[in-house]
């Protein structure tokens, strides 16, 4: 996957999955699911990505795996927003939150907050900035400098949507300086937003 060679990857997963179904192994075909499900959003094929994660979600909750359960319901709730139905991804993004807070993980919170956050950027700017500021303190609190520059990156494209044009600068700014620390190709697209904003 890390190569992009997908079809490599693919078949390796086939295997993987033929082992765990031998194996009566469901934590493992649930991962495995969710693998695929992340090749083919690689691949541009979200519904397909939302299939493996459905299944993915129907396994851990067989198996009784909850951290399992819990990200993946973050998982299905990101590929519905992606897809357009933000109704489904809200849904499933507040249940993989109230699931996330109770095993206390706050790096699969800090995800969540981020895909809800995308939920709700195309119907509610406000909503969407506090759940994107809820992202960044965790993002923040945990040292991950990566998510934290592509949710400022988000964060100011929801701002500048709202009509918050200085507050919308403000973040790419800070997201292109942590974007351009990680050497991350998301620095040229806020280096574009910023140019094609001046205050």
């Amino acid at each position: 996957m890390r190569l992009r060679e997908f079809d490599q990857a693919r078949a390796h997963y086939a295997r993987a999955m033929a082992l765990f179904g031998t194996a009566g192994d469901l934590v493992g075909e649930g991962f495995t699911h969710r693998s695929l499900g992340w090749l083919c959003e690689q691949q541009g094929d979200v519904a397909g990505a939302l299939r493996h994660d459905q299944r993915a979600l129907e396994l851990f909750r067989r198996a009784g795996h909850e951290r399992g359960e819990a990200n993946t319901l973050n998982s299905v709730g990101w590929c519905h927003a992606l897809l357009g139905d933000h109704e489904q991804a809200v849904l499933h993004c507040r249940q993989s939150l109230a699931l996330l807070e109770r095993l206390g993980d706050p790096v699969g919170m800090a995800g969540a907050w981020d895909s809800l956050g995308y939920a709700y950027r195309h119907h509610d700017h406000q909503q969407a900035v506090s759940c994107y500021r809820r992202a960044l303190t965790l993002y923040r609190e945990f040292g991950d400098r990566l998510n934290e520059g592509l949710t400022l990156r988000h964060l100011g494209e929801t701002e500048q949507a709202a009509g918050h044009l200085d507050a919308a600068r403000r973040s790419w700014r800070e997201a292109l300086d942590i974007l351009t620390e990680v050497e991350h190709p998301d620095a040229e697209r806020v280096r574009v937003l910023l140019d094609c904003s001046p205050p």
